[in-house]
C-alpha cells in the first residue's frame, strides 16, 4: 500500500513521539495547533522544553552534485527554514525503509538546519543559474559525518 504525503508525516511524527516516549520525556503532538511545531517535549531531568518538527521522506537515498558525490537522505523544506533559528527548536529528520522496519531518525538543531539550507540554496543558484523557488533541500551524507543519526542527547543540553 502506498502512502500519501499526510500519511507520510502523520506516521514520521508518530514513530518519532514513540522513541521520545520510550525514553522517558515528556512528549505530546500539537495536532497541527502550533505552526512549524510538531511535537513538544519536555526534559522534567534538567526543567527543559523542547519544540520539535519532524519531516518524514520515504524516498531511497540519491546522489547530489550539490551536495557530495556521496549518496545522501534528502528532505523537502521551504525558505523559511532558512531564518528558523531557536536554541530549543530540534528538527528530527525521519526516513521510512519499509514498513517493517525502524525508521532513521536524525536530530539536527534549528541554527544548523537553518544555515546549511541557507548554504545549499545559494549554492544552487550558482550552479543553476536558474529561476529562483521557495523550495529547500536538507541532505544528509549516508556516513552521517556530523553524527545526526539516533543524537536522542539533544534533549539533554539545556
Amino acid at each position: 500500500m502506498k502512502l500519501d504525503k499526510t500519511q507520510i508525516g502523520l506516521a514520521g511524527e508518530y514513530y518519532v513521539l514513540a522513541q521520545l516516549t520510550a525514553r522517558g520525556f515528556i512528549a505530546t503532538l500539537t495536532l497541527g495547533n502550533t505552526k512549524g511545531i510538531d511535537i513538544l517535549v519536555t526534559n522534567q531531568e534538567i526543567n527543559s522544553l523542547f519544540k520539535v518538527e519532524v519531516k518524514t521522506t520515504t524516498s531511497k537515498p540519491g546522489v547530489s552534485k550539490i551536495h557530495s558525490t556521496e549518496k545522501c537522505y534528502q528532505w523537502t523544506l521551504s525558505s523559511k527554514h532558512e531564518n528558523l533559528i531557536d536554541e530549543n527548536l530540534i528538527y528530527c529528520f525521519v526516513y521510512i525503509q519499509e514498513t517493517n522496519q525502524l525508521p532513521l531518525f536524525f536530530l539536527v538543531p534549528s541554527k544548523e538546519v537553518a544555515n546549511y539550507v541557507k548554504w545549499q540554496h545559494k549554492h544552487w543558484l550558482e550552479l543553476k543559474k536558474g529561476k529562483d523557488t521557495t523550495m529547500r533541500k536538507f541532505r544528509i551524507e549516508l556516513s552521517d559525518p556530523k553524527v545526526y543519526r539516533n543524537n536522542w542527547d539533544i534533549f539533554h543540553k539545556k
